[in-house]
């Protein structure tokens, strides 16, 4: 028998030519195929591909291989080796990006031979290939992916690609897919016109429906969560500043950081997918929290600084045990010595420096007065006793001096009397310097006033007897916007999934 079928073998390769196609000269040959699903493996949303493992056979006739009846061989089964000595066809995934044939522990190819010149040729192989998603309903979407095989030399007219109909596809009812389900699938056959000719396609389309659930507990009510521990800031004091601000602060973070976590798993696409509307409301929820409590802390402090007549100081609210702790009396706890350099409002500044100006001046003008009598000095004095100095000159400190009938001939030098002279110019212009600065602040507030005192009649001003108001619609306005949005969101991207 065993050299039966060796003598059969080298009777049948003996003239044969494996460049040339089974009936080459004569009508196409006809190849069939069937595919058995063995797994989804994968399927990413950011490089929009799957990777897929199957059982690829193809079938087709070829006349140099039929032997006669009268040897007792019906089939012979033989090793993929044997391939590279017959003709098969140069089959190819079209939209494959990375395929391998497995090799454990041989090269997983079959080929069997039959006695009227049937050739199977089967293979088992694992591939990555492209599936181009519309994720705008993600994660409430439906994709087809598709397995999409060519004939990649052979045009129409030399070989015709058919499904070996009616088992054409197998084990997709036992396939199990990550984050999916198969819907349903079906197959498809065209002819693919290019520059070198047209070729014959057969296209295997999977359709699967994306599970939410997954995203469910992942996202969707995360953010659920977060926006609702958004709205506790309602029931907290207006007063409670610090709990209040951390509070939404924290949770527009967490939004940030949900967002973030989401588009890092996503293609980076020009149009919004479904997902992102709904954490852009919830961020908008979380903020628009956040943007309450200062508008409660804005009505509140206005409300008290109108009752306290509009003075420059900040109002210190008497029920507020923080801040009537925290409110001091600077003037009581520091010397008076140091205070004496500390800005007082403007509009005194420039009293003040006028009737310091006025008082020098009519100082000059006026009969003279007997300056201040001081003790003895070792130096002598500035001015002569008829001579006497405005109030910026006496600012001098204080020191003894001797009197001028110490000095040779009673007369003090001709240096004194200029150092005195230049002394009281250099404070008279430091004076109209202060004035001056004093004046131009003034006029800058008198301007900034004005410029609100004009936005405030245009602006109508809100007024709010309790701030508390705000609070307690906030907690009822909050809660039936998000409800509302939830019940439009899903109810329009459920219909829409299953319309697809």
């Amino acid at each position: 028998m065993y050299s039966n079928a060796s003598s059969l073998l080298s009777d049948l390769l003996s003239d044969y030519d494996i460049r040339l196609r089974p009936g080459f000269g004569g009508d196409a040959l006809l190849l069939t195929m069937d595919i058995i699903i063995a797994s989804f493996d994968s399927i990413s949303e950011v490089d929009m591909d799957y990777t897929l493992t199957m059982y690829l056979h193809q079938y087709w006739t070829d006349e140099r291989l039929r032997w006669s009846n009268e040897i007792p061989i019906d089939e012979m089964t033989l090793s993929g080796e044997f391939s590279q000595n017959i003709w098969v066809p140069d089959t190819f995934l079209a939209n494959d990006k990375h395929s391998y044939l497995h090799e454990v522990t041989e090269r997983n190819k079959m080929l069997r031979v039959n006695v009227d010149g049937k050739v199977a040729y089967g293979m088992r192989l694992t591939s990555t290939l492209s599936c181009s998603m519309n994720l705008r309903n993600f994660p409430l979407d439906s994709q087809n992916c598709t397995v999409e095989i060519e004939s990649y030399g052979y045009t129409t007219s030399e070989v015709l690609m058919k499904w070996n109909y009616p088992l054409a596809v197998h084990g997709v009812e036992q396939a199990d897919v990550p984050q999916f389900t198969i819907t349903g699938f079906h197959t498809e056959d065209s002819i693919v016109s290019t520059a070198t000719g047209s070729y014959q396609r057969l296209s295997l389309v999977f359709q699967l429906r994306r599970s939410v659930g997954y995203f469910i507990f992942q996202t969707y009510l995360p953010c659920v969560l977060i926006v609702m521990l958004s709205w506790v800031s309602f029931w907290i004091n207006h007063e409670a500043t610090s709990a209040r601000v951390a509070l939404g602060i924290t949770t527009v973070l967490t939004m940030t950081t949900i967002s973030t976590g989401v588009r890092q798993s996503l293609p980076r696409i020009s149009y919004v997918k479904s997902i992102d509307i709904y954490l852009v409301m919830c961020f908008v929820f979380v903020f628009a929290a956040l943007l309450e409590y200062a508008a409660v802390n804005y009505s509140y402090w206005g409300r008290e600084r109108g009752r306290g007549g509009g003075g420059n100081e900040w109002p210190v609210n008497g029920a507020n045990k923080e801040d009537r702790e925290s409110a001091v009396n600077v003037q009581k706890w520091v010397p008076s010595g140091l205070m004496d350099g500390v800005p007082q409002p403007q509009d005194r500044r420039v009293e003040a420096l006028e009737e310091a100006m006025g008082s020098s001046n009519t100082a000059s003008k006026s009969s003279p007065v007997k300056p201040k009598k001081r003790s003895s000095s070792p130096i002598p004095p500035l001015c002569r006793s008829g001579n006497t100095i405005s109030e910026e000159a006496d600012e001098v400190p204080d020191y003894p001096r001797y009197s001028s009938t110490s000095l040779k001939g009673g007369r003090p030098h001709a240096s004194l009397n200029h150092r005195t002279n230049h002394m009281r110019g250099s404070h008279s212009a430091r004076a109209k310097r202060r004035m001056t600065l004093a004046r131009m602040n003034v006029s800058m507030k008198q301007s900034i006033s004005g410029i609100g005192r004009r936005a405030r009649k245009v602006i109508p001003s809100i007024r709010v007897r309790d701030v508390n108001l705000i609070d307690k619609y906030s907690r009822v306005v909050f809660p039936v916007c998000f409800i509302v949005f939830n019940l439009f969101y899903w109810s329009y991207y459920m219909m829409a999934g299953a319309t697809t």
